[in-house]
């Protein structure tokens, strides 16, 4: 949910009628109307709340105070077009309307991208309760005001990109969001909450019984774009639960997810994970289980390309903010170690989500509503310096971030293109997925600098003993031209590996299991301009 809508339904329960300086309502009829639908409010049905304080307004046309309410209930709705009419309305009727109006007219206008009306108000706020500690809540109306400074710095000093609509293709006239990309640009998943029918249940428009699934959609080479989007195949999705892919790895053989069922299941929402099958079926989800899961709530899981170490999002005690950050290293197939969390660099007072782990294996991406945001939810990078400590994270920028929310940031292989989530203006629905042109923009470069991308490529094969069989967990270490180790993993169940290396460049590969002889390779790993290389090397292990 966006920052603004939380706090502007926090400042209603405590600013209603008998807190606030109003109107007298003389009519008993009004009266018990605004009562009813302050109640209905509170309880979140909205429809009904602004039913009633439009009777109330129809009545009493220019009162400041039922147009605020009127207004609040639009800003609910996210109709923000209608939420800035009423609460322009009233702020002509009667300045004072509403104790928190300023603040909330200001939220509106910064969703608007009118950022120094948004500054005004927020000064005006801040005047008005400068002697009420309680009421100005002084840092977080100072950090709004800091929001709409950034907002109008990074606006004038865009960043050289190119933001494309991923199309109709992929989004929809509803929520669309999360997208993740297989290393090599084959395929792309994304979360919906279109209606949609699993199982027995029947599609409905009913918003209470709308439930986020997974889509998935291929790249077409002959077209040069995406396929049309459908329902994963397989066992992912779920009647009456919210199930959200947070990444798919690299290789495209597995995905995290983000389930809680409206059953009683995981009521504070866990990390699972599903792997597909030979015949390309997707298998029901799997919890990863307990340290990474708690009680709390566990979302955004991601893998390190090299697959040892699992990035995810947690409101567990002992963070910094509500949403924090951590790791956990790979102990087996299955398990995962203590987690980690990564630090006050990355993790701010605010919230921070959605990582991802870019293929160098040392750069991070996440989004955040702290640090030096625009506005909303912003997406950022960090990068793990050679002390192991993680870089102050720095903000990619105007056009990809704006004064609304944007989350969930996915680069492709080659580091040429990127996917992200926003619900800016002009979208199809209420988010939509959006594309990056980074052909001019290093995102991976340790500032905002106008150099061009650093390609990856990957390398990927089987590894079978003389008699064809697979060989499960082989040791894979990649080394450079130097000899310095760059790379460690083990091979899957079926043999197999992968792993995404820096393009153009001279490596060497040694792979090792007990009870087999030891085999190398070197290797000079080229690039595309079409689009991601991939390197077949597959490796047969000798008896000892």
């Amino acid at each position: 949910m966006k920052k603004w809508s939380i706090i502007a339904g926090l400042l209603f329960v405590s600013g209603f009628l008998f807190s606030q300086k109003t109107s007298v309502i003389d009519d008993a009829g009004i009266g018990i109307k605004m009562f009813n639908a302050n109640q209905a409010y509170l309880a979140g049905d909205i429809d009904k709340a602004l039913r009633l304080y439009t009777d109330c307004n129809t009545v009493k046309p220019n009162d400041g105070s039922i147009l605020f309410h009127i207004g609040q209930c639009h800003l609910a709705k996210q109709e923000t077009d209608q939420a800035l009419d009423f609460l322009q309305r009233s702020e002509t009727a009667d300045t004072n309307a509403n104790a928190d109006l300023h603040l909330v007219l200001g939220m509106v206008y910064q969703q608007e991208d009118m950022v120094d009306k948004a500054m005004t108000e927020f000064m005006w706020h801040k005047k008005i309760h400068i002697d009420d500690p309680k009421k100005l809540k002084e840092d977080e109306i100072d950090h709004l005001i800091l929001e709409c400074t950034l907002a109008k710095q990074m606006e004038s000093h865009p960043v050289n990109v190119k933001i494309k609509n991923a199309g109709d293709a992929i989004n929809s006239e509803y929520d669309d969001k999360s997208p993740s990309i297989t290393a090599d640009g084959s395929t792309l998943i994304f979360t919906s909450i279109r209606p949609l029918q699993v199982g027995k249940m029947k599609p409905s428009k009913d918003p209470s019984m709308v439930f986020d699934n997974v889509y998935l959609c291929k790249w077409d080479s002959t077209k040069n774009d995406w396929g049309l989007s459908y329902p994963i195949d397989g066992d992912v999705n779920e009647a009456y639960a919210h199930t959200s892919c947070t990444s798919i790895s690299p290789d495209g053989n597995f995905i995290f997810l983000y389930k809680n069922s409206a059953s009683g299941k995981s009521l504070g929402g866990d990390i699972y994970m599903s792997k597909k099958s030979k015949k390309g079926r997707w298998g029901a989800p799997v919890s990863v289980g307990k340290p990474v899961n708690s009680s709390y709530y566990e979302d955004g899981a991601c893998l390190s390309p090299d697959g040892n170490t699992l990035y995810f999002v947690s409101e567990r005690p002992g963070g910094f903010g509500r949403a924090d950050i951590y790791k956990a290293g790979k102990v087996s197939r299955t398990e995962w170690g203590k987690p980690e969390n990564l630090g006050a660099s990355v993790n701010s007072d605010y919230d921070e989500g959605a990582p991802f782990m870019a293929p160098d294996g040392h750069t991070l991406f996440f989004s955040s509503d702290g640090h030096n945001s625009m506005g909303g939810y912003d997406i950022f990078k960090t990068a793990m310096n050679d002390s192991g400590k993680w870089n102050e994270p720095i903000n990619l920028g105007y056009p990809i971030n704006t004064v609304n929310n944007e989350k969930c940031f996915t680069i492709s292989g080659d580091a040429r293109s990127a996917y992200f989530a926003s619900d800016r203006k002009g979208g199809m629905g209420k988010r939509d997925i959006y594309i990056a042109d980074l052909s001019n923009y290093s995102v991976l470069a340790t500032d905002n600098n106008s150099a061009k991308p650093k390609g990856f490529s990957i390398i990927r094969g089987k590894i079978s003993s003389s008699k064809g069989e697979a060989i499960e967990d082989a040791q894979v270490t990649v080394s450079d031209s130097a000899g310095v180790k760059v790379a460690t993993l083990a091979s899957s169940a079926e043999g197999m590996y992968f792993i995404t290396l820096k393009a153009n460049l001279r490596y060497k590969i040694k792979v090792s299991s007990k009870g087999f002889k030891p085999a190398t390779k070197p290797i000079k790993l080229p690039d595309s301009p079409l689009g991601t290389y991939t390197l077949q090397q597959d490796f047969t292990l000798e008896k000892e």
